[in-house]
């Protein structure tokens, strides 16, 4: 499979290579491309090859292909290239959905230009479509379906799915509605073919239908799909009125938008960069979770500052600094990533929260031990100092610090996520930013408030009997 995908790559490269050459024959290059692949040319080429292969290729292949570019590279101003009239003939091509997407990107002006030429019925559609938010399940449907009415007989109904079926491309699933087309089921093949020509739908039909309103996000759209493992998702408007459908295909571009979404907030930098885009979208994007982090960072220096006399005593500590913050950084972040994920999937109920909580905290505790009772045993065995107290109170320090950090790194964990989901902050944001400065400052603290309340006093008392405790720095 990966061996299929490299030769596809290298052949959508070879033809994008040739499309520079001025006498470049566009439909001869593209037939060899499947729409798909033709989108990845049109994504990285240049304006003018662009808008030759818009302009030379047939109006079906080139809207499926602009169809399927990605959104970040806003394929809608493919269309300004054209005269209004070309542009509605592409239009005219694509489902609603898929129109009403292109649309959206590019200016009201050219927009009304190229609804002019759309007959008047299916210019009605997409400036319906057009007036929901994109990332709702309104802003997602197709408003093409396949109906049928409850009080037909199985006969009626077949010559009504033939009928409709002559304009649509593809259909999963055939809705039932009233009179008043509010929805009442869904008819599966099997059902409808096995009945005899006089049964009526109401008795063959599904009433057991899963739905959502066009209000409703497109991430829970995509996790009752994913749960309920539906090809397509009736939209109803709060009347229970049947207004389109969701096809699993939308369903797999927002999977992959919400994922990159995760990971780059996850990551402290904003969904709204443009992973195509150039250093200032990236600066722009990037430097306000910079300057929290500037932030935190300060205030653990500031930490770090209010033991200025235990650590010229005690020099040492400065090369426990990052191991006790490091690994307690890392426990919080494995446990900020599985609670986030938890959250982004199934969803944690407030019955369960508690439940999180502690299995986070306790798997930090078990950590902490085992890690710190190795680190501990490390110092002790490679500590040089004559002393043996001090060597001994010195790895409890260690161990203290390095339990404790790691205990209330997997509480900060499981705690902070899901207090700011309580709170409607998304914490996938704020989330990581805010761990990494708890990590650091809880651990800087137990380190150094532990050394300074039991090393240093015994530090003074060895100095005084006249031994000379080493420095070392591991």
């Amino acid at each position: 499979m990966a061996k299929e995908s490299v030769k596809k790559q290298k052949k959508v490269d070879r033809v994008r290579r040739l499309l520079k050459s001025p006498h470049a024959h566009i439909r001869a290059l593209m037939s060899i491309l499947h729409p798909t692949e033709i989108a990845q040319v049109l994504e990285d080429t240049s304006p003018e090859i662009q808008e030759r292969i818009v302009r030379e290729l047939p109006k079906e292949l080139i809207s499926e292909a602009i169809s399927e570019m990605d959104d970040d590279t806003n394929p809608g101003k493919l269309l300004t290239l054209l005269h209004p009239e070309i542009a509605s003939g592409l239009i005219k091509e694509l489902a609603p959905d898929d129109a009403a997407d292109l649309l959206a990107q590019i200016p009201n002006e050219y927009k009304n230009k190229i609804l002019y030429y759309v007959p008047d019925e299916e210019e009605t559609v997409l400036n319906q479509l057009l007036t929901y938010d994109e990332d709702s399940a309104g802003g997602l449907m197709n408003p093409e379906l396949v109906v049928v009415r409850e009080n037909m007989t199985k006969l009626e109904a077949l010559r009504e799915v033939v009928r409709q079926s002559e304009y649509q491309d593809d259909f999963y699933t055939i809705y039932v509605v009233d009179s008043e087309n509010q929805l009442r089921g869904f008819l599966g093949f099997k059902a409808l073919f096995q009945a005899r020509n006089s049964a009526m739908i109401k008795s063959i039909m599904d009433s057991e239908v899963i739905s959502v309103t066009e209000q409703t996000d497109q991430e829970e759209v995509a996790k009752i799909m994913a749960q309920y493992n539906l090809p397509t998702l009736p939209v109803v408007d709060n009347n229970n009125r049947l207004l389109g459908r969701i096809t699993f295909d939308d369903v797999l571009d927002v999977i992959e938008e919400e994922t990159t979404e995760d990971i780059l907030n996850f990551a402290g930098v904003s969904d709204g960069e443009n992973l195509r885009g150039g250093w200032s979208n990236a600066v722009k994007s990037r430097i306000p979770w910079l300057l929290v982090n500037l932030v935190t960072a300060s205030i653990a220096g500031f930490v770090i500052s209010q033991f200025d006399s235990t650590i010229e005593k005690l020099v040492l500590l400065t090369s426990l600094m990052p191991i006790i913050a490091g690994v307690s950084g890392n426990g919080a972040t494995q446990s900020l990533a599985v609670t986030i994920r938890r959250i982004s999937t199934d969803g944690i109920p407030s019955r369960k929260a508690a439940g999180v909580v502690m299995k986070e905290l306790s798997v930090g505790a078990i950590n902490g031990l085992m890690l710190g009772a190795v680190v501990s045993m490390v110092i002790t065995f490679l500590n040089p100092n004559p002393n043996p107290q001090f060597v001994a109170m010195m790895g409890v320090v260690v161990f203290l610090a390095m339990f404790g950090n790691l205990m209330l790194a997997g509480f900060a964990g499981s705690f902070i996520p899901l207090a700011l989901e309580r709170l409607r902050i998304d914490p996938a944001v704020a989330s990581s930013i805010l761990i990494t400065a708890f990590t650091d400052i809880i651990g800087y603290l137990l380190l150094f408030g532990l050394a300074s309340k039991v090393l240093v006093p015994l530090v003074t008392t060895i100095n005084k009997a006249g031994v000379n405790l080493i420095n070392p720095v591991f």
